[in-house]
């Protein structure tokens, strides 16, 4: 990772404390811990995050504990040698108003995550990122270094209603473009986004994303400029005025017709001195993330 690009993936600390409660408390906090975003008014419910971590690191625990999974190991060497796939990315009739996209967009946004030992007291936690579905059988986006991790035990994905799913394989994926196609296991009928082909300066935009472990955020900008990164063969980057930080990599960048135009991937903070190998004076944070002209990259056509 490059001094200057910083992922916006999150790993979680493990936090011991004890308090003592009422038993009413107590029944309160256990039914809190079920409460995900409801499933008939999910766009304007108020969203729990604490329950949304526990629900997503209890879900994955106990699936894993279960068996049958792919293991985090198996699925790392599949990204490595993963390159393109056979299929046409569905579309969508573009959204009515901007309240309808930012609703076709948080139903198409996944919570994407592993499950990691912890040194401290040996339990097993959950690092938390993020995901986009471009089809109803479970087909998703996320970046590549979100699923770049040796530590990783397995992997999972859960919506903005609380369905869990295992992450079966990794499709496609490009370390260059930070990019990757997986497939949720036994997914149908899911809610998913269609891709815009491109994206223009000025254009208005929105994501939606998981800044350190604030999920489903919202936030609005601008295309401010499209740019090449210095290294490698200068992969593509869009840079974007709404606002996003760790723990948003993988979630989605919309135009207000609900397309995506690209996925976050990293910011840069811009400071004005250095004293004393201490960065001072944060003047502008850049927020970058992958074009779809890329995403498309990754996909042959495939056969009627």
């Amino acid at each position: 990772m490059r001094a200057d690009d910083h992922p916006t993936n999150l790993r979680g600390r493990c936090l011991l404390f004890r308090a003592s409660l009422r038993p009413i408390v107590v029944i309160a906090t256990l039914i809190t811990l079920f409460v995900i975003v409801p499933r008939s008014d999910a766009a304007d419910s108020w969203i729990d995050d604490q329950a949304l971590k526990n629900s997503f690191t209890s879900t994955l625990n106990r699936l894993f504990e279960k068996g049958g999974l792919t293991a985090g190991a198996d699925l790392v060497q599949q990204l490595q040698a993963a390159t393109k796939y056979a299929f046409s990315p569905p579309q969508t009739t573009p959204a009515k108003t901007p309240q309808e996209a930012r609703e076709r967009a948080l139903s198409a946004t996944l919570i994407i995550g592993h499950l990691y030992l912890c040194e401290d007291c040996g339990k097993r936690h959950a690092t938390l990122a993020g995901g986009v579905l471009i089809s109803p059988n479970g087909l998703a986006l996320t970046n590549y270094h979100v699923l770049d991790s040796r530590t990783a035990i397995v992997f999972g994905a859960m919506t903005s209603t609380g369905q869990f799913y295992p992450i079966e394989k990794v499709l496609a994926a490009s370390a260059e473009h930070d990019i990757a196609l997986i497939q949720l296991r036994d997914a149908k009928d899911l809610p998913w986004i269609g891709l815009a082909p491109s994206s223009e300066i000025g254009d208005e935009l929105f994501v939606i994303s998981h800044p350190d472990n604030y999920f489903f955020t919202y936030t609005r900008g601008y295309l401010s400029r499209k740019y090449l990164l210095p290294e490698g063969k200068h992969p593509p980057r869009l840079q974007i005025t709404a606002d996003f930080a760790k723990g948003s990599s993988g979630c989605g960048i919309y135009n207000l017709h609900g397309e995506m135009i690209g996925l976050v991937a990293s910011t840069n903070s811009i400071y004005y001195t250095k004293e004393k190998e201490k960065m001072e004076n944060l003047q502008m944070v850049i927020k970058s993330g992958v074009p779809t002209e890329s995403i498309l990259e990754l996909f042959t056509v495939s056969e009627p």
